[in-house]
């Protein structure tokens, strides 16, 4: 299995994620040409988008992209009915899967779990991928992961997770009261803080591989400061790779190795 992020953040998010028999999107924030364009290997089919939620930069270039690339959407039913009314006749003839949370799905050879995450929307899931004994977890737009959930995340060997804001640099940016208290709940968003603290827990394993930090605030975050912050909190010797994820470019291919 092999993934790329090809945008994350509040201005489109996208990732693409590949096995010998299939193709897959987590998400459509980004146009059919910027997708196209950062892609790292020519692709025009798609087997299946996987919708995390329904705000405009997880959904704005769907249609396009769902019809030129012939592909499923996977989503739930509180999702879909949001997708219906927003887009109307423009869905016709896009066939759409409704699927559930806290269950497995197997698309060829990926299998794929999903999650519920706290978001201030209709719905908002997470997915564990897995593929020949190896796994890759997407986690970003949340306010919180639930204990479960970190748990099974011990047993995953790549993850790409939220790690939006610095909670100072909120506090002290020019935003309203009232979006500062929407990211900081648990509806909203996690911080460099909350991200750091699951990544540490997780890590004692042994058994996480590569870590990309995702959905960076373009004015409540650094880069610099979101690995500072996850490096600081890892107790022991055991560190694994970490990333940033992008939300003007792709980060390479990344292979789950068997």
């Amino acid at each position: 299995m092999k993934y790329c992020v090809l945008a994350s953040g509040s201005k489109g998010n996208m990732t693409y994620i590949e096995t010998e028999h299939i193709r897959v999107l987590i998400d459509a924030g980004i146009t059919y040409k910027e997708m196209m364009r950062r892609m790292p290997i020519p692709v025009t089919r798609l087997d299946a988008i996987f919708i995390t939620h329904e705000h405009t930069d997880h959904i704005n270039g769907l249609i396009p992209i769902a019809k030129k690339c012939s592909a499923t959407l996977y989503m739930s039913e509180e999702t879909y009915a949001v997708y219906v009314g927003r887009f109307k006749e423009k869905t016709e003839g896009i066939p759409v899967r409704i699927i559930e949370v806290n269950r497995k799905y197997t698309l060829e050879d990926l299998q794929v779990f999903t999650l519920k995450l706290s978001h201030d929307t209709s719905s908002c899931y997470g997915f564990i991928f897995a593929h020949q004994k190896r796994s890759l977890a997407y986690i970003t737009d949340t306010g919180f992961l639930p204990l479960p959930y970190i748990e099974l995340l011990k047993r995953v060997d790549h993850l790409i997770i939220e790690s939006n804001h610095d909670i100072v640099m909120l506090n002290e940016s020019d935003r309203t009261w009232a979006l500062k208290q929407r990211i900081l709940s648990v509806r909203g968003h996690m911080s460099n803080y909350i991200c750091a603290q699951i990544i540490n827990t997780v890590v004692q394993e042994k058994r996480l591989k590569t870590v990309v930090l995702a959905h960076l605030s373009e004015e409540c975050n650094t880069e610099e400061l979101a690995v500072d912050t996850v490096l600081a909190a890892i107790k022991g010797d055991y560190v694994p790779e970490i990333k940033v994820a992008k939300q003007y470019e792709a980060l390479e291919l990344i292979e789950v190795n068997p």
